[in-house]
This record gives structure tokens, C-alpha cells and sequence, in this order.
């Protein structure tokens, strides 16, 4: 399988007289924390986008947002909404040209993840337009059964026994792979201790990922590495932060052990910096910090030239964001298992229909247009704190 031809304008985008598709409107969604659907924990606020042509048909997307930078995120979509108007086209291609001229080689996590979410409503406007799933635009196959692997994350309940008691659930509800967190408010002896007993619950045929994030010392990263290598960990997550890349490069020598990097990046630069290293052998940068379908696309590109995987990072909400995610896993020779939050998957049905369905081993797509995913919007407005409208029509006259 070839990496998919959607880099460079596609053929399908002269079909589809982009010229002619006018944006008319933009809203934004913040949603209002909320308890994870099995009470193991807190569902992050998320941040949504609806774009609406003058003909009606309507694009989403999400951005990835953390506390405090929500309303900040906004500020810059409706800001980069507003110079869509001066596009001769609306295509994916022009708005992420866009992005990068505004950008000025001054990319940040935030204004990507802004360009995130309306490069990703665009492609969904794509899909609907042409009448096929977005895989199947950008050269994939929407019967591709996409790996996933779930996520044990909770920011209140960290002893062992909880964790086991997680890890067990989801083994039951039909996860084959789990990723963990033991550092987190543990000791390295601890974090081993809880590596050690989370694998002896599930036993030896589930993949049992561990994550560190991010040690400031890559002493206690190569500590705890060695520590846990009895328990046979399928990969070895942010052991240390991203942009220490040389330090990346020696636990990865060191520890013998697969390492994955890349969810807090969005700069293509430092992606090449973590290849040419030779620092992971997986990245996982996310679909809705990236710059979007393209951006995951790029990354996965030069990936595959090193012979290095994708798998996706995902900490949004289970419904837009993951959606794109999955798509352009379905659509790329590379991807790894893609990332996937159990306890935020009910909060997400409280508002939307997904474009895909689990079954713990794997994401299938359904053969919808786009994304695939349908919002209630009366619903989501329930369940938000803030939202906020760009008429994208004067927008433009103002320009």
C-alpha cells in the first residue's frame, strides 16, 4: 500500500469547483468538563467547529485544547475564519497555505490546533460534497480495520489496584492492547511495581504500553525502562520530553525498548530532527494539534521514509477528532494503533453519532460521507459553556 496522493492537490479537488463553495458561517463550541461515562475519570473540556457553505452543507471539526487556552484557541479560529474570506478557493490546500503564511514560522501548539479544526471541517465539506468517505479521498479504504488501543488515563484514581482493576475492565470489554501511565505520582520502585502487577492481571497476550510522560531526568526514564523490561512493554511513550531529542535518541539505544514521541509537536522541523536522530521508532503526533488531515499525512510521510510508524495521539473527544484520526489511518501504509480514550467514548454519544464503531481490537469506519459524524447540536450547546458565531460573509465584504 502507497502513502495517499492527498498532499499534493488531488484530482478530485478541480471535480468539486472549490471556487464555487462559499463559506458562509463559522461556530465554535467549548464544551463544560464532565465525568467520564464509568466514573474512572474527568472528561476535558473539547473545542468544536462547525463551518457552513451558502449552499448549507456543513464541516467539523475539533481542536486539541488544554485548561485555560480554550477561549485563546477560539480567538484564533474565528480570526483565521475571517481571513478565509479573501481565499479564491476553499479548498484544504489553500486554507493550509493560508495557515502557513499567518503562521510566519512561528507555529505554536495552539494556532495549529486552531488551523487544525478548520482544515479539518473543510474535509469533511470534501466528503459530503463528493459524496465518499474522506478515506476514500485521500486513497484509503473505508473496510480497513484500523488498530486501536486504549487508554487507562484518569487524573484521581492512580494506586495499583485501581489500575488493575481498569486494565482488567477494558480486557474484558475486548481491548487486546492498554496503555498505562506508573510514574505518575509514583516512584520509579512504584512505577515498576505497578508495570509488573498491571501485567500479571491481563496476562501475556494483551499489548501493554507504558507511558512516563515526560521525565525531566532521563536517569529515572533509563531506571524505570530497565525496571520493566521483565514485563515485556510494547512501547516505551514520551519517556522523556519530545524536544530533548538527543536524550530520546540514548534511552532508545539503551533501553532496547520501542519509543513513541511526537503528541505535544507541530513543527515538521522537529519531526525531522526525531528521524534523523534515529530517536523513536513510532510518532504520534495528534490529528487535531498537527494542522489537520494534511498535517498527519506530512508527518507520516516522512515517517515512512525512515521506516518508522504512526499511531495517532487522540486526547480529545472521541467523536470528531478521533473520526479524522481514524480516516487517514485507513489511509496510510504505516499506521500503528491508533489511540483511543474508553471512559470519553459515552460523553461523546451524549451528543453525537460517530463515523465509527470499536470493537476493542479494532475501529471500523461506517460508509458515510466526510467524517461520517453527525452532531446534535441542541445537545452540544447543552453541555457548553461558551460558544460563539463568525458571519463569514461580511467577513469577507470587510476585507
Amino acid at each position: 500500500m502507497r502513502l495517499s496522493s492527498a498532499l499534493p492537490c488531488s484530482s478530485f479537488q478541480t471535480a468539486l469547483r472549490f471556487g464555487e463553495v462559499a463559506l458562509a458561517n463559522l461556530e465554535t463550541w467549548i464544551t463544560a468538563p464532565a465525568k467520564g461515562g464509568d466514573g474512572w475519570g474527568e472528561v476535558k473540556s473539547c473545542l468544536f467547529v462547525r463551518l457552513t457553505t451558502k449552499d448549507g452543507a456543513v464541516g467539523w471539526g475539533e481542536a486539541f485544547v488544554l485548561p485555560y487556552r480554550e477561549k485563546a484557541v477560539v480567538e484564533i479560529i474565528h480570526a483565521l475564519g475571517r481571513s478565509s474570506g479573501a481565499l479564491k478557493t476553499t479548498s484544504p490546500w489553500a486554507f493550509r497555505d493560508l495557515a502557513i503564511q499567518v503562521a510566519a514560522k512561528h507555529w505554536s501548539l495552539d494556532f495549529s490546533a486552531a488551523s487544525s479544526a478548520l482544515e479539518m471541517a473543510l474535509w469533511d465539506i470534501c466528503g459530503k460534497l463528493a459524496d465518499k468517505p474522506l478515506c476514500d479521498l485521500l486513497g484509503g479504504d473505508h473496510s480497513r480495520a484500523i488498530g486501536v488501543y486504549g487508554n487507562i488515563w484518569s487524573d484521581t484514581q492512580w494506586d495499583v489496584s485501581s489500575l488493575e482493576r481498569r486494565a482488567t475492565d477494558l480486557v474484558a470489554q475486548g481491548y487486546r492492547a492498554i496503555k498505562i501511565h506508573p510514574l505518575l505520582n509514583h516512584s520509579v520502585n512504584e512505577a515498576a511495581n505497578c508495570v509488573t502487577r498491571v501485567r500479571k492481571v491481563i496476562g501475556d497476550d494483551i499489548a501493554l504500553m507504558v507511558d512516563l510522560d515526560s521525565q525531566d531526568d532521563s536517569g529515572t526514564a533509563l531506571q524505570v525502562a530497565e525496571a520493566i523490561r521483565p514485563a515485556r512493554p510494547y512501547w516505551l511513550e514520551e519517556p522523556v520530553d519530545g524536544s530533548d531529542v538527543q536524550a530520546l535518541a540514548k534511552i532508545r539505544r539503551a533501553s532496547g525498548l520501542r519509543v513513541v514521541t511526537g503528541e505535544k509537536h507541530c513543527n515538521l522541523v522537529h519531526f525531522r530532527a526525531v528521524l534523523a536522530a534515529g530517536a523513536a521508532d513510532i510518532l504520534n503526533p495528534d490529528i487535531a494539534g498537527i494542522g489537520g488531515v494534511l498535517g498527519l499525512l506530512e508527518v507520516s510521510e516522512l515517517a515512512d521514509q525512515q521506516g518508522v510508524q504512526i499511531s495517532p495521539h487522540c486526547w480529545n473527544s472521541m467523536t470528531v477528532a478521533a473520526a479524522a484520526m481514524l480516516h487517514v489511518c485507513a489511509s496510510i501504509p504505516n499506521a500503528e494503533m491508533a489511540e483511543i480514550y474508553p471512559e470519553y467514548i459515552a460523553h461523546g454519544e451524549s451528543f453525537a453519532t460517530s463515523g465509527f464503531r470499536l470493537d476493542g481490537t479494532h475501529a471500523f469506519l461506517l460508509h458515510k460521507p466526510g467524517l461520517g459524524v453527525e452532531i446534535d447540536v441542541p445537545a452540544l450547546r447543552s453541555l457548553s459553556n461558551h460558544y460563539h458565531s463568525t458571519c463569514l460573509t461580511s467577513a469577507e465584504a470587510d476585507l
